[in-house]
């Protein structure tokens, strides 16, 4: 009996875990068509920030892509379990234990090619230091006044890059002494080091959300384990 009233909690603590998923990959799906389709809110995103079209299309197809997996895996995991089918429970179980692989995979090559990610973004940003930020284009200019703006720093690897025609986003309130450089009104430190180091600042909460998604892999691993073998 107590055996009994132990798998019907896994069994619907499985499914409850996977109509999550289920919805939340149906969510993503639906935010990825909508921004695609939806020309008002292309253009919304288009003006934050002012992020190109091709990030924000770029992101749409993330959304739907990620969705897609999740509605996919979660469908498998909500029948597998309701079902009690040892044929979906099986797929579902793959499916978890393939992303899971995948995910520590990403995370080994992320840690061991972290310095060459580094080199290669601060190649990347000084390159366009090359030119004068009036002949860059558009979409250039754009993104380094986002850096600029978001990041509190001028020019990419010297504060001097644009002299003597620096654009607006180098300039600082004079009362931020920790970044502001009083005697100029800019901004005190180039954008590749304040770039790299705010992505390092924040590894540690990307890290802490992969984990937290590997370890919710791992827990629906173990349900579907435990249901399949009872079955």
């Amino acid at each position: 009996m107590a055996g009994g009233v132990g798998m019907n909690c896994v069994k619907y603590l499985l499914f409850f875990f996977n109509f999550l998923f289920w919805v939340a990959g149906l969510f993503l799906v639906g935010v990825g068509i909508w921004i695609r389709v939806d020309d008002n809110a292309l253009k919304f995103l288009h003006n934050l920030d002012n992020l190109d079209e091709t990030v924000v299309y770029a992101g749409c197809y993330a959304f739907i892509g990620v969705g897609a997996v999740a509605l996919v895996v979660g469908f498998f995991g909500c029948c597998g379990a309701v079902l009690e089918n040892k044929c979906l429970l099986g797929t579902f179980f793959a499916c978890l234990f393939v992303l899971l692989i995948a995910e520590v995979g990403v995370a080994i090559y992320a840690v061991v090619k972290k310095p060459d990610a580094e080199k290669f973004l601060k190649e990347g940003l000084d390159k366009i230091a090359e030119k004068k930020y009036q002949d860059l284009d558009p979409e250039l200019q754009r993104l380094v006044d986002f850096f600029q703006k978001e990041f509190k720093c001028c020019g990419m690897n010297s504060t001097k890059d644009w002299a003597p025609d620096y654009p607006d986003t180098c300039n600082c309130t004079v009362g931020d002494a920790d970044t502001c450089d009083a005697a100029t009104g800019r901004w005190k430190k180039p954008c590749d080091e304040e770039v790299i180091n705010n992505l390092n600042k924040n590894i540690v909460y990307i890290g802490g959300g992969a984990l937290g998604v590997a370890l919710i892999m791992v827990l629906g691993i173990i349900l579907s384990c435990m249901l399949f073998c009872h079955g």
